[in-house]
């Protein structure tokens, strides 16, 4: 600390301060002093080792013990260690990632990284311990105090200079929606400019977690319906690590490749204007780059089985244990087919990975079975539909592009056949912009060409066939056993509807207030729910809502006493009540369906996809044939009549496969 404290380049830094803040250098210097003090913190190996014994126990009270990794990211990850100082950016579900992240790098002999906290988890107990063992607490606030700006920077610059790792999440809070947030980017800003005051480098290494289900989801969820957050304290810790008593299933964590900080020309990520409103310098490299983590992060995530389970039952309310396997098999494929190997269950049979979710959703009171043996249904629990969308939420980010298609099929239905690519085209580039701060898009050019990835797998020969004069659209819509934009975007679009209406009633001879706008939009919201203008209940909360009036803010639609912008929110109200009835029709396709009783998966889909999983099926298909063989390829783990033993291995033998 002292050595910190004793820099020529830093006290020459606080001299600056002590000029521009017209104090005493002596008063800047102990300001300094203290807010090292509250920053300071080391790794003590007995620290260490206790800490990593604790978070094993922690997890292991509610999580399988083995953390679903990919053994190659790992190696990668270890060669980065040795040479290079690894900022690893992560994404923020609940209060045990840092725990899953530290918990990793240790089972694999690597070194535990700092972490950045909040200040409110430095209670009583936890604090002291955190500073013995990597924990750096930052305090919530400090826009307006330069010499906490400074201090922060100068110790961050130390552990650049010592190669040590850090590890913070990006999103600077827990997603309240399931989904990624927009991204803080202090933490991010504070460690470039340390590496630009060290001569080391920094590796930024986008990271996922994923669960099967989280402890936390239901009073997050309650949360974001206006319930006051509970103060951390010990006793809350405790109660946490009670709670944790439970099975909550698996923990999957991914490591994406290195991200660069690029130029101005070179810029692989874009979303439209949403910077420009979000950030005060959008133009600057941190922005873009904060950006092109998350972007890195979601390409990375997972997909759980209890994520598709739910956006299944969301888009056909119930659904036999047949159906959910038929319809998974379906978004597991879609899924695989754009982002290989994203599926956590990869190899396991369907069926044995839907039973497992079941397991997990029923005990958690999430999802209700009606009637028993196969005439069974599973509905979603009326009372935690706010925790059930938020699993479906995990997995929308592989599912946007295939959303943004159904909505702009239903749109050129009804045109003539010359018209119709082209207004398909301009529909997808709306639908990007309308929805730009809830997905973490692409440049343009890859982003049309993701669009076109999925229009193959929808229909191989969609331009030409779009473009016949007898060609239906809607006849495409209509062969897709799954469709997903009403569970994919109706809630945002029912959040922005509430925005809009609330904008049309606002008092223009106050100052724009936006916590009070929110609140005036929660009890609008749940008066349209009421009325039937909307239906979903989660659109009625604030994590939806923020976003919402990030769009009008970004669209120039508050209004003031000057210009009340009426017509432009009427306009706004009108594209989305148009939306909305396309999501509509869309649901509509899936409820005219007749549902089979007992559907057939496929043998040739019948296995999660993921790694090797078709060389595996393609054997299956292609090999012996013969009741010897049965046990090796029957997925619900039951002999098939006729199986023995002993013809099993006198084939193989004969055969020289023995």
């Amino acid at each position: 600390m002292e050595k910190i404290l004793n820099d020529l380049k830093f006290q020459k830094t606080l001299t600056q301060l002590a000029d521009q803040t017209q104090e005493s250098y002596e008063e800047v210097f102990a300001a300094a002093r203290k807010y090292l003090k509250e920053l300071y913190t080391v790794h003590t190996p007995l620290a260490n080792i206790v800490a990593t014994q604790s978070a094993q126990y922690i997890l292991s009270r509610g999580y399988k013990k083995t953390i679903d990794v990919n053994p190659l990211e790992i190696k990668e990850i270890a060669k980065l260690s040795r040479r290079h100082s690894i900022a690893f950016v992560m994404t923020h579900k609940t209060y045990i990632d840092m725990f899953v992240l530290g918990v990793t790098l240790a089972r694999h002999g690597l070194p535990l990284p700092y972490t950045f906290a909040g200040i409110n988890m430095s209670f009583m107990g936890l604090g002291q311990f955190g500073r013995q063992s990597g924990a750096i607490f930052i305090r919530r606030s400090f826009k307006d105090n330069p010499v906490y700006k400074a201090t922060l920077r100068a110790f961050i610059a130390s552990l650049v200079d010592q190669k040590s790792h850090f590890m913070w999440a990006i999103e600077g809070t827990r997603s309240r929606t399931g989904k990624l947030v927009w991204p803080k980017m202090g933490i991010l800003k504070y460690i470039k400019q340390a590496e630009q005051d060290s001569k080391e480098s920094v590796k930024y290494i986008p990271v996922s977690i994923v669960y099967d289900l989280i402890p936390d989801v239901k009073e997050m969820t309650q949360e974001g319906r206006g319930k006051k957050k509970k103060a951390e304290s010990l006793a809350w810790f405790m109660n946490y690590i009670q709670k944790m008593g439970d099975n909550f299933g698996k923990i999957s964590l991914r490591f994406g490749a290195p991200v660069e900080i690029e130029e101005e020309s070179n810029r692989p990520l874009t979303l439209g204007n949403a910077d420009k409103t979000s950030y005060p310098s959008a133009s600057g490299a941190i922005p873009r780059f904060a950006l092109e983590l998350v972007h890195g992060i979601n390409q990375i995530t997972p997909v759980t089985t209890t994520s598709l389970i739910c956006i299944a039952l969301l888009s056909k309310y119930s659904l036999n244990k047949r159906g959910i396997e038929s319809d998974l098999a379906d978004l597991m494929q879609l899924i695989e087919s754009q982002k290989p190997d994203a599926l956590v269950d990869r190899g396991k049979p369907i069926g044995e990975s839907v039973q497992s979710a079941l397991a997990l959703l029923r005990k958690a009171n999430l999802v209700q079975q009606q009637g028993d043996h196969l005439s069974a249904k599973y509905v979603i629990d009326a009372e935690n539909y706010l925790s059930t969308t938020y699993y479906a939420n995990m997995a929308v980010h592989h599912l946007f592009h295939r959303a943004f298609i159904e909505l702009a099929l239903v749109k050129v239905a009804t045109l003539p056949a010359t018209k119709r690519l082209a207004s398909f085209w301009e529909e997808i580039m709306e639908l990007r912009d309308l929805f730009k701060f809830e997905f973490f898009y692409s440049r343009k050019s890859k982003f049309s060409d993701e669009i076109d990835a999925n229009l193959k797998y929808i229909d191989p020969q969609f331009d030409q066939n779009i473009a016949k004069p007898r060609s239906k659209a809607m006849n495409v819509l209509k062969a897709q056993k799954v469709l997903v934009s009403p569970v994919v975007l109706n809630t945002y679009v029912e959040a922005y509807l509430v925005v809009g209406h609330a904008l049309k009633v606002l008092d223009t001879f106050l100052p724009f207030d936006e916590e009070e706008f929110i609140n005036s939009c929660l009890y609008l919201g749940e008066e349209m729910q009421w009325q039937g203008r909307i239906q979903r209940m989660e659109s009625v909360s604030k994590a939806f809502l923020i976003n919402g009036i990030r769009l009008v803010k970004n669209m120039g639609l508050i209004p003031d006493q000057k210009d009340d912008k009426q017509k432009a929110i009427d306009a706004f109200i009108a594209q989305l009540r148009d939306l909305s009835t396309r999501i509509n029709q869309v649901q509509g396709i899936t409820l005219a369906r007749p549902q089979e009783i007992s559907p057939i998966v496929p043998i040739e889909r019948n296995i999660v996809p993921g790694s090797k999983t078709e060389g595996i099926t393609k054997d299956i298909l292609e090999g012996e044939k013969g009741a010897h063989i049965g046990a090796f390829f029957d997925l619900d783990r039951t002999l098939i009549s006729g199986f023995s033993a002993k013809e099993f291995f006198k084939t193989h033998i004969l055969s020289g496969k023995i």
